[in-house]
């Protein structure tokens, strides 16, 4: 019982009650490879394959609230793939000192010695990822125990689930409008346009309206877990960077001379399309692809006299 301002006893509801502690669990195990060679004819390289799988209970960090778990008397409820589980990461690093012009002899050793070309490719599976929806905008979708319908306490490991067999993909499909469909999974959403609101016509799926009639909500009860932080995957990224040098000698057997540096981040100037919007509470931006996921082309210049 608490006093009130006119110096009355009014009895007020707790509307939440909120505690955080360390009962989440997760682990992660994986099969690596590597391949070195080092000095073969000017040629050294490294390359790495990583084949992992990151489960857990959808990780937070210590400063994180207002988050609750689906189920606080099962936290197995929680398991499934983390937002780290990428299954796939490939990196090969390779140093390449051209070796015949070596000595920059005369004009042609002066023109084609002295060169240095180190490129970087990385490429990776997508990461875990799900459809997402506003908790509380449909009727049962604020599916974990003491989650507040307003959404102001959310799961991480509150996604969209799978009534029907996904049909979906892992790439970019261009010049994609989207389609105005009903939908059998959620009737108070029929004939609304599904991916239509989208300016760059790029989306993650081939038929958007079709994935997004596969999802429902996850309903507590029904469902014994929600796919953890993700059931689906983004998509794949890959990229290549580099690194050219140009030594120039000048005298005293080039101890005096300069190098020139240019550094390429995304060389090739490829435009590698960002994991699509998937809420599912917005059907008319569902799977829209809006964003590069690497940056366009950069250059950077260097240059450095030795003596």
């Amino acid at each position: 019982m608490i006093s009130g301002a006119g110096g009355g006893v009014s009895p007020l509801q707790a509307t939440s009650l909120a505690l955080t502690t360390s009962m989440g669990f997760g682990n992660y195990n994986a099969l690596y490879s590597t391949f070195r060679t080092s000095e073969f004819h000017g040629l050294t390289a490294i390359s790495n394959f990583t084949w992992s799988r990151a489960l857990g209970t959808a990780p937070l960090a210590q400063a994180n609230s207002s988050n609750t778990a689906l189920n606080a008397w099962n936290m197995q409820s929680n398991y499934g793939p983390n937002g780290f589980d990428v299954k796939f990461q490939y990196n090969a690093a390779v140093y390449y000192a051209e070796p015949f012009f070596k000595g920059q002899h005369g004009i042609l050793g002066h023109l084609l010695g002295g060169w240095t070309i180190s490129p970087l490719l990385t490429a990776q599976s997508g990461a875990a990822t799900c459809a997402t929806y506003t908790e509380g905008s449909q009727p049962a979708e604020s599916s974990a125990f003491g989650e507040s319908s307003s959404g102001s306490m959310t799961s991480t490991a509150d996604c969209a689930v799978f009534a029907a067999p996904y049909t979906g993909s892992s790439s970019a499909y261009y010049n994609n409008a989207g389609a105005t469909v009903s939908s059998p999974t959620a009737p108070q959403l029929a004939n609304v346009g599904v991916g239509t609101n989208n300016s760059t016509h790029i989306n993650m799926f081939s038929n958007p309206a079709a994935v997004y009639n596969e999802l429902r909500p996850c309903f507590l009860g029904l469902d014994t877990s929600c796919g953890g932080y993700g059931n689906l995957r983004g998509l794949p990224t890959w990229n290549l960077d580099a690194t050219v040098l140009k030594d120039i000698g000048m005298w005293k057997e080039n101890r005096v001379g300069a190098s020139l540096t240019v550094q390429f981040t995304n060389i090739l100037n490829h435009m590698q399309p960002s994991t699509g919007s998937l809420n599912w509470s917005s059907p008319a931006t569902f799977g829209r692809i809006t964003s590069q996921a690497n940056t366009p082309r950069q250059m950077e210049f260097g240059l450095r006299i030795h003596f």
